[in-house]
């Protein structure tokens, strides 16, 4: 069997169009990165302090301006910590190009391990940084996993990942064993039409979210109603915050 390691592809292989596209029932758009060529993140306590200060639970609160990543992430997320008293907990967050999500989870007390691909130099106790084989590696749980915005992406190669058509629901599988029983899973990621951009990312709609959350219960969601964002037109989406509890 073929494997693809040579990512990122210009063009989806001809033998995984079937597999990426659920059997041609998933429309695809082109949009396409490489972001394979990266060079070693740095986390030194200076730059964890920053985003810290700027994603303080007061500003989230008041809406100051927080140069996120992504408009009014940090409020939804907050929102659903807040509601499931996600605080003092042990918590792994999947998928950090710059430490947001990790200085709201600090800032409510937790302990926090940052999950990459492209694993961050940290030098500040307050974050743990492993690779995602070691977090698949390991038998270790956690109370609750944060993600945002990066199972989207997974097995596309966008960064230099092997192709993989079913990536996503693999992390998701990897997600639910690393959880306690009873853990809760607070995820981000497009939600639409289904489509498939490629590389950039996919967009869930009434197709594929099933089979992402199989082994979920859908506790909330924040920010936006699944059912209105299921009759965005094609290639719109939005990214909620959804609170899953492992089943």
């Amino acid at each position: 069997m073929t494997t693809f390691k040579n990512s990122p592809y210009v063009d989806i292989p001809q033998e995984l169009i079937a597999q990426f596209t659920l059997n041609g029932t998933i429309p695809v758009a082109n949009w396409w990165f490489d972001g394979s060529k990266k060079t070693q993140i740095e986390w030194t306590s200076i730059y964890i302090d920053e985003f810290v200060k700027n994603f303080s639970l007061k500003n989230i609160e008041e809406n100051i301006p927080l140069h996120e990543p992504y408009p009014n992430a940090s409020r939804l997320l907050l929102a659903a910590l807040e509601k499931f008293q996600i605080k003092s907990q042990n918590i792994a967050v999947i998928g950090s190009e710059t430490p947001w999500i990790e200085a709201i989870l600090l800032n409510l007390n937790n302990t926090v391990t940052t999950v990459e691909y492209n694993t961050p130099n940290c030098s500040d106790p307050r974050i743990k940084c492993i690779s995602y084989d070691d977090f698949c590696s390991t038998d270790y749980q956690y109370d609750c996993v944060v993600s945002y915005s990066s199972i989207e992406h997974s097995g596309l190669g966008r960064y230099g990942d092997a192709l993989n058509p079913n990536g996503d629901i693999e992390t998701m599988e990897q997600v639910h064993k690393k959880l306690i029983d009873n853990g809760l899973f607070i995820w981000g990621a497009p939600v639409g039409q289904d489509a498939l951009v490629w590389n950039a990312h996919r967009i869930y709609g009434p197709r594929r979210l099933p089979v992402l959350f199989e082994k979920f219960h859908e506790l909330a969601w924040f920010g936006f109603n699944k059912n209105d964002l299921f009759t965005l037109p094609l290639e719109c989406c939005r990214q909620p915050v959804v609170a899953l509890r492992k089943k």
